[in-house]
């Protein structure tokens, strides 16, 4: 059974118990596997029996019958198709989930192969990820249904990939830290170890450039305030983190910025922070967006890909166009300066995540997806 924050019980009845595959070609920190694991556990506790599925180790257990790492891919190994396929007819599997390009066209053609339905979700970030190709028409072949994580995203399955809408559904992703116990700022900080009285910036995503650290640390040194305090979370190359490592150095930051690498309770960092910043250059969705509103933290972010979706401008935070260290400064300034603000945001925040993001929404709706596939009662698919 699945308890929701609404408290409401989402289990189907045993006569619509799905056996599905869940499919994940890699478990890198980030958005993608945060939503797996999230869907594997949410869908076991849905009451459906599913088997988690990794091209690669996975980074921790999921609640689902087996975990399965199979070798990690390189280049075109289509006997991935036959060991999928194996799998499928041995655990009777009804059903094929699978999450990125690797995984939606091996998963998706064994799928075929054995005559069941397979659905696929779309997460990446990189506009050429939808751009007409090769493997995207084998991915439009083998796949049932497409999901996209956003109404942007959709529109380039529409768009650029030639997919009829029909075809094609929006699943948002949802949260489980709403349901971790809130901490003062006061409390966070002390548990972290941080001064009670800086102003405190905070960051979570991967190094790379896509995500605009470089325009936050240039923003910051725009503001030229001594007492605010940047922490940097998440891991990327050793080539990513040394361009803004030496950009720190450059803008004279080295007192005021930390880079934290990959950390373990991204709530507790929330709960700490006064403002929650992260101008992306592009995002499919942006899942760490509906965390700092869970955790009733103000965004600051650009509009572009998914995030405009999730943050509402002067409700729930401030959108500012991509790579603009002076806009971004200005606003930083603007919130930094407005309690009340942070605060008005920050609740309002928390009630767009709690209506609209949840974990609860996104399994409902991924269900209704599902369900919809198969074949009518008393006529389903078997794979044995």
């Amino acid at each position: 059974m699945f308890i929701g924050m609404s408290g409401k019980d989402i289990r189907v009845t045993s006569a619509t118990t799905l056996r599905i595959m869940e499919v994940v070609q890699s478990l890198e920190k980030g958005g993608r596997t945060v939503r797996f694991h999230d869907t594997v556990n949410a869908l076991c506790q849905s009451g459906h029996q599913v088997i988690a599925v990794c091209f690669g180790p996975f980074d921790k257990p999921t609640n689902a019958e087996q975990d399965i790492a199979l070798p990690q891919i390189s280049g075109k190994k289509f006997g991935l198709i036959w060991q999928l396929a194996k799998l499928i007819k041995k655990h009777n599997i009804n059903l094929v989930h699978a999450h990125c390009e690797s995984s939606q066209l091996y998963a998706g053609l064994a799928a075929k192969l054995c005559r069941i339905p397979a659905v696929g979700t779309f997460h990446r970030s990189r506009l050429e990820c939808y751009n007409p190709s090769l493997s995207n028409r084998l991915i439009r072949f083998a796949l049932s249904h497409f999901v996209a994580v956003s109404e942007d995203r959709m529109r380039l399955l529409t768009g650029n990939m030639g997919l009829r809408d029909s075809h094609c559904s929006v699943v948002y992703g949802g949260t489980s830290l709403l349901s971790v116990p809130a901490r003062t700022k006061q409390q966070a900080r002390a548990e972290l170890g941080l001064n009670t009285d800086s102003k405190i910036l905070l960051s979570i995503g991967h190094l790379g450039a896509i995500k605009g650290h470089q325009d936050t640390l240039q923003a910051l040194a725009l503001l030229n305030d001594a007492d605010v305090q940047l922490f940097i979370a998440g891991t990327g190359t050793e080539a990513e983190k040394r361009l803004l490592v030496d950009l720190t150095q450059t803008l004279q930051l080295q007192h005021q910025v930390t880079f934290l690498g990959q950390i373990t309770d991204p709530a507790l960092w929330l709960d700490a922070c006064d403002i929650f910043v992260q101008p992306s250059h592009e995002e499919a969705f942006g899942l760490v967006f509906i965390e700092a509103g869970a955790r009733r933290r103000p965004v600051i972010a650009t509009h572009v890909g998914g995030i405009k979706e999730i943050i509402l401008h002067s409700v729930t935070g401030l959108l500012v166009t991509p790579a603009s260290a002076r806009q971004l400064a200005e606003n930083m300034q603007k919130l930094l300066d407005d309690a009340d603000s942070r605060q008005s945001m920050g609740d309002a925040g928390f009630n767009r995540v709690h209506q609209t993001f949840s974990v609860e929404a996104m399994t409902t709706r991924y269900l209704k997806i599902f369900q919809k596939l198969m074949p009518k009662e008393g006529s389903y698919y078997d794979a044995s």
